[in-house]
């Protein structure tokens, strides 16, 4: 594979979930961020109202103002935005730095702000509100994809289609869609795509659609390599053959679990960070190891790894 090649696959296959775009302080981090991932190939941004505190969208459609590349951006409605994410920006940055010296003061200000939070909506006039506010906080005409946000079985989802079709229609909308953070047993079905936390190594299941959108690898997969690379040296050593030289294979495991997601389906993933550095680390080895002639047989023997151990790490 040439690095041409490698470079298409990041730009058709990778998307960056803007969860930790945030405003106030942290805002030019973030603008950083979005450029970053623009610079390096990336075209696919994953937003939501809620995200960063509420402000994601804002800076998200701030930092691609101006900019030349051809991007397809997702959002999602069905849970409200935060009614003052000045306010909360504000309190986070407060509570923070005293949460390393205060047991307990983060989790129980994660609690309370998740008891005071809406809960979701999904009446045709909330989301069609809530598509509005989106598209002008995004500064954009059209988002490519409107995915329900975490609807649940009780939820009545069927009176949307109606409302989606007709933005389509009239250019607001590409495609729509349901997403969940859990796997993918536990989504509402409903439209044409479906985003979901990627299987987990060694309990693929059935083949995920290619419109279909994966999740987590940071978080599920990439523990699982950590351990097989404490179990088989061997296989460390064929790992680390994929990465730049010098490389050490338990320092990139971010990167390894995004090429194994990338050998095992065909579907657009989704990963996130809040450090440019790291974003820029991450998909430098990506391209190294997707650019390599041995990176599918190396994940084919990964994959072997994983069906003869199993997969203890948490779900």
């Amino acid at each position: 594979m040439t690095m041409d090649s490698s470079t298409d696959l990041i730009s058709q296959r990778l998307g960056f979930g803007c969860g930790r775009l945030k405003g106030g302080h942290e805002k030019a981090n973030a603008l950083r961020l979005v450029h970053a991932a623009l610079d390096l190939g990336v075209r696919h941004f994953d937003t939501a109202p809620p995200y960063g505190l509420g402000m994601s969208e804002s800076v998200l459609g701030e930092a691609l103002k101006g900019r030349q590349e051809t991007v397809t951006v997702f959002t999602k409605a069905g849970l409200a935005r935060p009614a003052s994410p000045g306010l909360l920006q504000t309190a986070r940055a407060i509570v923070k730095p005293l949460a390393r010296h205060i047991p307990g003061l983060r989790n129980a200000v994660l609690k309370g702000m998740a008891q005071r939070a809406a809960q979701a909506n999904f009446n045709p006039d909330f989301i069609a509100r809530s598509l509005e506010t989106s598209l002008r906080m995004l500064r954009r005409e059209r988002v490519d994809g409107l995915l329900l946000h975490e609807a649940q079985d009780h939820d009545t989802v069927e009176p949307l289609k109606p409302l989606f079709e007709r933005c389509i229609a009239q250019g607001q909308l590409g495609a729509y869609g349901s997403s969940t953070g859990e796997s993918r047993d536990q989504l509402v079905r409903f439209g044409t795509v479906l985003q979901y936390r990627c299987p987990m190594p060694g309990l693929d299941g059935a083949p995920p659609a290619t419109t279909d959108i994966l999740h987590g690898a940071f978080r599920f997969i990439a523990p699982a390599i950590a351990q097989q690379l404490e179990r088989d040296s061997q296989l460390k050593d064929e790992l680390a053959s994929l990465l730049p030289a010098g490389t050490d294979p338990t320092a990139a495991t971010g990167a390894l679990a995004l090429a194994y997601a990338l050998d095992r389906s065909h579907n657009r993933l989704l990963f996130s960070t809040n450090q440019p550095q790291r974003l820029a680390t991450t998909l430098e080895q990506v391209r190294h190891i997707t650019g390599s002639a041995r990176w599918r047989s190396t994940m084919q023997a990964l994959q072997a790894a994983f069906n003869h151990t199993g997969v203890s790490c948490a779900a």
